[in-house]
């Protein structure tokens, strides 16, 4: 990728070089010095674990970055699709455009999105251009231009596209499966409607009683619903199957089980589905989250929790074990395996233990991650102004006013909060997450009315608010959807005023440790996962660095590449398999060990 740069006014030639100088003296510098004091610096400056009541000072401020388009070569008439994916470190109002193409490529300027089957007029390539402008945050005012170019070499005859790197048998079989092969019998038993129709009943059990007064819904129109609230929150008529301006691209057919997730390194076991468009050239991820326990994760009963978890696992293990060992097919037979897949998810999403009222199928939540124009920012026409098109949010299932009756439906609710603060508890034995000094009562800073935003359930996180950024005393409200250019104050000021985002002690609080989008661009990891300081207050002096990582655009499911950081969050969830199966069914499982030979934490207190 090419790239060139415009500087802003002011800042001379001579004024770099010296500048330059500096840098590569205070390199040298640091080369010579940095051995005696590394450990200490790491742990203060790379990890940024604040002294409490403290703080960090802003770096200097950063250019966009922009992921290399992965196509290097495409053949004529074979058709691929990508995105202009353009990160900025301090979230800074940036505009992309796409400023050169070839004469057949299409694109969509509210979703950032190129849509290209070349044709013999195009030549022997294809050559794009794009201009991104990162304007001043208050001011508006430009503060640099960059214009970077690639080209894409086309080939008389289609060819082969690159695919994500695979993981090892133990990720592709028990983390994180996403080989189409494996997926075609869950495919064929869940699609996406047959899966929310399991859902519609699930929340009719639920919450239909007698008296009520709600109807039930089916899982075609919680699919409509779902579509109808994704172009609500992205402002995208084309994915409203109401509108006259509906694409019938985001009709139910078109969308497949791209990965299925089962997720043991969470406090509470539970299996994630994935859902993506295979048809339209935006990326749009549903993931409903399904479990066999009911009730609030806030106020369940510790030992209802490890009942879940235990029953989990069983089945778990029981469709892919035997005994210590695998069974054979999953390393031998694709489409055997396919069906075990297939019928594990059945069992969970099925799942009902008579004598337990507490122990049935339940419907989580449904997340969502799709670049439709959320986080843009648009004109009065409707035009593109600037933003990155990604957005993410999540839908229950509720009772909506509907044609003069109550009748259950998705919709798109305020995000669950998120650690704002991490505090040792009062024997100074573990961390728990507590409200930041902005929205503690108790504190001297606090500001009136932002206390609304904890966590009814929990009492300790504390949800987005809805594009207040920090100025007034007015009381916000929670957000319902999370994006890069949105509620900038509360996450770059407010919900790290005590604890940095790079803070590994964040990693403890699963996905509540940090916001969806923070997660989803981050350029660090979880730090060092067989780290026992990191859970423990008594050791903070020890405590291991983050450490840095090629920067997340986005997405963090491998159905396009496998990122470092997903690879590193798969190895954690292989060992910590291991000790799940350890743990809870007494079982020493025989798969290669990722991490540690032996699991060195207890899967039954949560994640270490």
């Amino acid at each position: 990728m090419r790239e060139s740069f415009n500087p802003s006014a002011g800042k001379s030639r001579n004024r770099r070089v010296k500048l330059l100088s500096v840098a590569l003296f205070l390199l040298f510098a640091l080369s010579l010095f940095a051995p005696r004091f590394m450990p200490v610096a790491a742990y203060r400056l790379v990890n940024q674990v604040p002294s409490p009541g403290r703080g960090f000072g802003q770096q200097s401020n950063q250019a966009p970055e922009m992921a290399p388009v992965r196509f290097t070569r495409v053949g004529i008439g074979q058709r691929i699709t990508f995105g202009i994916s353009v990160i900025d470190e301090e979230s800074d109002d940036v505009r992309v455009e796409l400023v050169q193409k070839p004469a057949s490529a299409k694109y969509n300027e509210r979703t950032l999105t190129v849509d290209w089957t070349p044709q013999v007029s195009d030549g022997r390539s294809g050559d794009f251009a794009v201009r991104i402008t990162e304007f001043t945050r208050g001011t508006g005012d430009v503060r640099r231009t960059l214009l970077k170019s690639f080209s894409i070499n086309i080939e008389p005859q289609a060819v082969v596209l690159p695919t994500p790197q695979p993981g090892s048998l133990a990720v592709e079989t028990l983390v994180s499966i996403t080989d189409p092969e494996r997926l075609a019998a869950a495919n064929q038993r869940w699609p996406i409607v047959a899966l929310f129709d399991r859902i519609a009943q699930i929340e009719a059990s639920k919450q239909i009683t007698a008296g009520s007064n709600i109807k039930p819904t089916t899982g075609a129109q919680l699919f409509r619903d779902a579509l109808k609230n994704l172009a609500a929150l992205h402002h995208n008529e084309e994915i409203d199957p109401d509108s006259p301006r509906f694409n019938q691209q985001w009709n139910a057919e078109n969308w497949r089980l791209v990965m299925v997730r089962p997720r043991m390194n969470k406090k509470v076991f539970e299996l994630r589905l994935v859902y993506r468009n295979v048809v339209a050239a935006e990326p749009v991820y549903l993931m409903p989250r399904m479990r066999v326990v009911r009730g609030k994760d806030a106020g369940r009963p510790d030992e209802v929790r490890q009942k879940n978890n235990q029953t989990f696992a069983r089945l778990f293990h029981d469709e892919f074990f035997d005994g210590a060992n695998l069974k054979p097919f999953v390393a031998s037979d694709r489409q055997k395996y396919g069906e075990a897949l297939a019928d594990f998810i059945t069992k969970v999403v099925t799942y009902s233990d008579p004598a337990d009222p507490n122990m049935q199928a339940n419907f989580a939540a449904l997340p969502h991650n799709a670049r439709l124009g959320g986080d843009d920012a648009l004109d009065s026409q409707g035009r593109y102004l600037r933003g990155n098109g990604w957005a993410l949010g999540v839908m229950k299932v509720v009772p909506v006013e509907r044609g003069g009756a109550r009748v259950l439906a998705l919709a798109n609710l305020p995000i669950d909060g998120f650690a704002t603060s991490i505090k040792p508890n009062p024997a100074g034995t573990a961390y728990a997450p507590a409200p930041a000094p902005r929205f503690n009562p108790n504190s001297p800073t606090f500001i009136k009315g932002w206390d609304r935003l904890i966590d009814a359930d929990d009492h300790v996180n504390v949800a987005i608010p809805d594009e207040h950024e920090g100025a007034g005393s007015g009381a916000p409200q929670p957000s319902i959807i999370d994006a890069s250019s949105l509620s900038r104050g509360f996450k770059s000021k407010f919900m790290v005023e005590e604890t940095s985002l790079r803070d590994p002690r964040r990693r403890l609080f699963e996905e509540r440790g940090m916001t969806c989008i923070q997660c989803h661009v981050r350029n660090f990891d979880e730090g060092d996962y067989l780290d026992a300081a990191v859970s423990d207050p008594r050791q903070l002096a020890k405590m291991t660095a983050t450490r840095d990582i090629p920067r997340l655009f986005f997405v963090i499911t491998p159905d396009e590449e496998r990122s470092e950081f997903m690879r590193r969050n798969e190895e954690e969830q292989v060992g910590n398999l291991q000790g799940v199966m350890r743990d809870y069914l007494g079982i020493k499982i025989n798969i290669p060990p990722a991490l540690a030979a032996d699991w060195p934490f207890n899967t039954k207190t949560g994640r270490s």
